[in-house]
C-alpha cells in the first residue's frame, strides 16, 4: 500500500537522523542564518479525551513515548529521542534554524513491536502545537504537554482485567468448556488486577479473545499491551479470508522477557498480519506462551490491552 511505502521511507530517514544526531554540527547549516534557536522539550503525558464515551481510567491510559517528531511551519525537521532524567522526567534539546515567529508541531513518537528500527510518530495521539518566537542562540523550554487519543480513532477492544468478565479464554479446547484467562491482584503496575498465563507442558498455553473484532479500515491497526514476563510469548491474529474455509493463527510479534525485569509496554503493528489473512472484516486476537528454556515458575502478566484503529465510514 502507498501508506506503508511512505512510512517505510520515513522510518529509514528517522533512523539515519537518530544515528547521527549527537554528531551533527551547526557549522554545516545552509542559508544565511548560521546560529540556530534551541528548544528544550520536557515530554508528553497522556490524558483523557473528553469526547470519548467509554471510561478512561488511569490504568487504561498507559504510554511509552520515546521520541518527539518536530515540524516547523508544517515541514518535518526531525525526530529526537526523549532522554530519561534522574528525577524520572523526560527531556530533549534540539536546534531549529529559523528566526522570528513560527508554528511548531510536536508529535509523540513510539517504537513498534519493541524494535528500535521501527520508530514512528504515533498517529493515534494528538499533536502539541504552538507559535514560538525563535531567537538565534537562545533556548525555549517547553514543559511537559498533555496529549490524548485523537477523536477519529476507535478502540473496540479494551481489556484492563478489572471486571469479572474477561475477554480472553483458552484456545483450541476440545470436549470441554474453555477456561478464562486467570486474573491476579499481585505484581500489578496499573489498577488493581492484571491477566496471567502460566506455562504448562502439554497444557493450554494459548488464549484468544472471546468476542471477534470488526475492522474494515485500510490504514494502520495497532494492538497496545502492557506486560511483564519471564518467558517469551507471541501475539497475533486468528481469522480467515472470505475466499478460504480454514481459520489461521498468524503471529505479529514474539515478545521476550523485559531486560529491565519490570513492566514494559508494546505497540504491536498488525497491518501486515491482517494483509496475510486477506483483510477479513472480523478476526480475533490471540496470545500464546512459550518456554524454550524450561524455566520453572514461568509466567506472563499482561494488562491494558487495546486494539486501536481509524474505522472507515
Amino acid at each position: 500500500m502507498q501508506t506503508d511505502n511512505f512510512l517505510n521511507m520515513k522510518r529509514a530517514l528517522v533512523l539515519a537522523i537518530l544515528s547521527v544526531l549527537m554528531l551533527s554540527s551547526c557549522d554545516n547549516f545552509e542559508g544565511g542564518q548560521e546560529i540556530p534557536a534551541y528548544i528544550n522539550f520536557k515530554g508528553f503525558y497522556l490524558e483523557e479525551n473528553p469526547n470519548f464515551t467509554f471510561s478512561q481510567s488511569e490504568d487504561l491510559l498507559t504510554s511509552d513515548i520515546r521520541d518527539v517528531w518536530v515540524y516547523v511551519d508544517n515541514d518535518w525537521i526531525g525526530a529526537y529521542p526523549l532522554h530519561l532524567e534522574a528525577d524520572s522526567s523526560f527531556s530533549c534539546s534540539f536546534p531549529i534554524l529559523k528566526e522570528g515567529e513560527h508554528k511548531i508541531d510536536l508529535r509523540p513518537g513510539i517504537i513498534y513491536n519493541r524494535m528500535n528500527n521501527m520508530r514512528e510518530e504515533y498517529v493515534f495521539y494528538t499533536t502539541y502545537t504552538d507559535n514560538l518566537d525563535l531567537i538565534p542562540g537562545q533556548e525555549i523550554v517547553i514543559e511537559p504537554k498533555p496529549i490524548m487519543y485523537t477523536n477519529k480513532c476507535s478502540i473496540p477492544l479494551k481489556e484492563t482485567f478489572e471486571n469479572y468478565f474477561v475477554n480472553f479464554e483458552q484456545a483450541d479446547v476440545v470436549g470441554a468448556e474453555p477456561l478464562p484467562m486467570t486474573i491476579i491482584n499481585d505484581s500489578v503496575k496499573y489498577g488493581n488486577h492484571c491477566g496471567a498465563i502460566y506455562f504448562e507442558d502439554g497444557g493450554h498455553n494459548k488464549f484468544i479473545t472471546i468476542d471477534s473484532i470488526y475492522c474494515n479500515n485500510t490504514n494502520g491497526i495497532i494492538l497496545e499491551v502492557d506486560y511483564y514476563s519471564n518467558i517469551p510469548f507471541e501475539i497475533g491474529m486468528y481469522g480467515r479470508s472470505q475466499s478460504e474455509e480454514a481459520y489461521k493463527y498468524i503471529s505479529a510479534v514474539r515478545l521476550t522477557p523485559p531486560q529491565s525485569g519490570k513492566w514494559e509496554k508494546a505497540y504491536i503493528l498488525l497491518s501486515k498480519v491482517w494483509n496475510t489473512l486477506g483483510y477479513p472484516t472480523t478476526f480475533k486476537i490471540y496470545i500464546e506462551a512459550f518456554n524454550p528454556n524450561n524455566i520453572n515458575n514461568s509466567f506472563i502478566h499482561i494488562d491494558n490491552i487495546k486494539f486501536v484503529q481509524y474505522p472507515n465510514k
